[in-house]
């Protein structure tokens, strides 16, 4: 009973610490205002339309579309520059204070600033938990139909899930207690299981429970190459970007476990060393994808160092991090010419 108590009081303490950082908790579920609704239209996973969700640490605001961007018009002024970033939490900005802080509304600003006569639109095409496949649909349904000048995906590290994914066992062969599972808004749960990430993962130098180099990521090269033809076949530029990480192999170990808890928590099969060789493959994917069908690829993941000044975790981006990432994306596009002649 005692344990029971301390429980649901350790739950309530979560739940409003939750609504009052994020805007999150069981009352949006209550109310019905969850984050995240299915579009009927698009059958997408999606921000609930032009919403709102304030919290102390992050505030997100949606357009009609369900995205974190700012209101965007089907039809085109004459002479405008409109672009799409496509990926997942990361470009979404899971962890970003505000919408104008999100790496592509800085890229915005940016652009902006190049080109003061002309109308600039960057779309926040991303969504938290997004996979390659989310990420077609979304270029299908969405991205493609505001006819971008140019499409930037970021694929971001959700596909990595494919591979600690086992299938349930049948119930005529389950033995013991019948199996359950938490509520979806239960936090506790989930803080406990966060906050002892470390009791779970190998130690460093031990073998992966499955290993890294031996993934068949085939699976992956193909919806990577149905997503590069998909944007080549509606005549649009498009630019890859490789996934940047906090944890990188030059840094002291202590540190290294300490930047990649949130993902060795995600990705429980995969010790540290094997989540660096699953980046370092994808990475290789994206790059050798590149090479193979003529599409610039940014090397992000070399030009943002690692390390808690520029990640907020794992993997998502702080405010340096954001700003680092539109300083080299914008110089990357200025570069390589992708934005067509100077018309400013």
């Amino acid at each position: 009973m005692t344990a029971a108590l301390l429980l649901a009081t350790f739950e309530v303490g979560l739940q409003i610490r939750s609504q009052l950082r994020f805007g999150q908790s069981v009352l949006n579920a209550v109310r019905g205002e969850t984050r995240y609704v299915e579009d009927m239209r698009t059958g997408l996973k999606l921000l609930r339309p032009s919403h709102v969700f304030p919290g102390q640490d992050v505030e997100i605001r949606s357009n009609s579309l369900g995205l974190r961007s700012p209101e965007i018009l089907p039809a085109r002024a004459p002479g405008s520059l409109r672009i799409a970033v496509v990926g997942a939490s990361t470009v979404m900005g899971e962890l970003t204070p505000n919408n104008e802080t999100t790496f592509p509304a800085l890229l915005a600003q940016r652009l902006r600033q190049r080109y003061p006569n002309r109308e600039v639109e960057v779309v926040n095409a991303g969504i938290s938990g997004y996979r390659l496949e989310d990420q077609l649909r979304m270029l299908r349904k969405i991205v493609l139909p505001l006819r971008p000048d140019l499409i930037i995906v970021y694929p971001g590290f959700n596909d990595f899930a494919d591979y600690c994914a086992e299938p349930p066992a049948p119930a005529s062969t389950r033995e013991g207690l019948p199996l359950l599972s938490a509520p979806g808004w239960l936090l506790s749960v989930d803080a406990i299981r966060r906050q002892t990430a470390f009791l779970r993962a190998a130690p460093p130098g031990t073998k992966s429970v499955r290993d890294a180099a031996a993934i068949d990521i085939a699976p992956y090269r193909a919806r990577l190459e149905r997503l590069i033809e998909t944007v080549r076949e509606a005549h649009v530029p498009l630019l890859l970007a490789t996934n940047a990480r906090a944890y990188r192999n030059d840094q002291p170990i202590e540190e290294q476990l300490r930047l990649s808890e949130t993902a060795r928590y995600f990705n429980r099969c995969f010790d540290l060393s094997g989540l660096h060789t699953l980046y370092d493959r994808h990475n290789a994917e994206i790059l050798d994808a590149g090479r193979r069908f003529g599409v610039p690829v940014l090397p992000l993941h070399a030009q943002i160092p690692g390390g808690a000044r520029y990640f907020a975790d794992a993997s998502h981006f702080s405010p340096d991090g954001e700003r680092r990432a539109a300083d080299t994306i914008f110089g990357f596009l200025i570069s390589v010419g992708l934005l067509g002649p100077d018309r400013s």
